[in-house]
């Protein structure tokens, strides 16, 4: 596989680029990693009975404590600097301390957030956690959290909200709150000569049907609209990517293609230990074994599928059969089933492995390069 990259664009937040020279099962772990695997600073307002994170100290509010953890949880922090991610959650904490003593209704915002040093008690100076909590670029409005009512005379004071949550490192894995993208899409791109093609030989069948030009613009539209996307080039794929703000769109690439890298090097050097279970398969398949791979889905085990299938079964022709299957998205772990077509030891099998391991960690690093 060569992976090529064309036609990489980025208009206002949307960035699009066409790749081709890969399988469907790579672009897909591309766009299976940007939407799960992604590591953020997140509010970390998960539920430890030990541990609360999230201190709800005073809410008088309309909003009960677990709905404003959910909303508290799905704001972004703006922090994309990989030395700082690292430090950040483990010096600072956030602070909401408002009360509402007007006579209007009072919406607390990102804005009224405060951000405290955990050791000093000191407070960040208001441009740095504009930084960290930034209004929107176009609307230039922060982002609304809750909304406090206001007093009612003396004898009913106005809602308040206090609060203190720490903040972590989180993965949309871990919830859906913690994504990092709007918007992760790719598609077959388009073979639009071969749907002109196409249409031209439609369209002569109608004109020799004696059918009106009306019904044959409405064929056409018609035709572009649905049956023209039939025809595609193969093993290319339009990418369309949106970011929420925090990393660059195409960082984002980047940090995916890196981390598949980095967990098929890892997977390399576990084949290499021993690690990986390995075990012959309890079916009738003949000279067949089932590789075990632990905390991994269709994400990477597809990958390893087609690089099987492309390098041993339809290459060198030693395999009678590879698949990958996860039994039930809740299991830890999932299995490589791979048979050959002579008697093989398992050394072979690891060796096959550590190969393709390598394979995929160059492909993934040469689409890191083009980013």
């Amino acid at each position: 596989m060569n992976p090529v990259l064309n036609h990489a664009s980025e208009h206002r937040d949307l960035y699009q680029f066409t790749i081709s020279g890969i399988n469907v099962s790579l672009a897909n772990s591309i766009r299976r990693t940007i939407l799960n695997d992604i590591p953020t600073v997140v509010l970390d307002t998960t539920h430890h009975p030990d541990d609360e994170p999230c201190k709800i100290e005073v809410n008088t509010g309309r909003l009960h404590n677990e709905i404003v953890k959910q909303r508290l949880g799905c704001i972004p922090v703006h922090i994309a600097d990989a030395k700082e991610m690292g430090t950040f959650p483990g010096e600072y904490i956030l602070v909401i301390d408002e009360k509402n003593d007007t006579d209007t209704i009072q919406m607390i915002t990102t804005e009224h957030f405060k951000i405290q040093h955990k050791e000093s008690g000191k407070f960040m100076a208001r441009e740095e956690v504009r930084t960290i909590f930034p209004p929107d670029p176009l609307s230039h409005d922060y982002i609304d959290f809750v909304r406090l009512r206001p007093k009612i005379g003396d004898s009913i004071p106005g809602e308040q909200i206090k609060l203190t949550c720490r903040f972590m490192i989180g993965t949309a894995k871990m919830d859906g709150m913690y994504n990092v993208v709007s918007k992760c899409t790719y598609g077959y791109t388009p073979d639009r000569e071969k749907a002109d093609e196409v249409w031209s030989q439609i369209q002569h069948r109608l004109v020799e049907e004696d059918t009106p030009k009306d019904e044959i613009e409405y064929q056409k539209r018609n035709f572009y609209l649905l049956d023209a996307q039939r025809h595609y080039k193969p093993d290319s794929y339009d990418f369309q990517i949106q970011t929420i703000g925090v990393f660059e769109n195409r960082d984002l690439v980047k940090k995916a293609c890196n981390i598949l890298r980095t967990r098929l090097l890892e997977m390399h050097k576990n084949l290499e230990s021993d690690i990986v279970p390995i075990k012959t398969s309890l079916t009738t398949v003949e000279n067949s074994y089932d590789v075990v791979l632990i905390d991994e889905d269709y994400t990477l085990g597809k990958v390893i599928e087609y690089i099987l299938y492309a390098k041993y079964y339809m290459g060198e022709e030693n395999l009678s059969f590879c698949g990958y299957k996860k039994f039930h998205p809740h299991d830890t772990e999932s299995t490589v089933r791979v048979a050959y077509k002579e008697p093989t030891e398992k050394t072979i099998l690891k060796q096959h492995l550590r190969d393709i391991c390598m394979t995929g960690a160059e492909i993934f690093e040469k689409i890191f390069s083009f980013f």
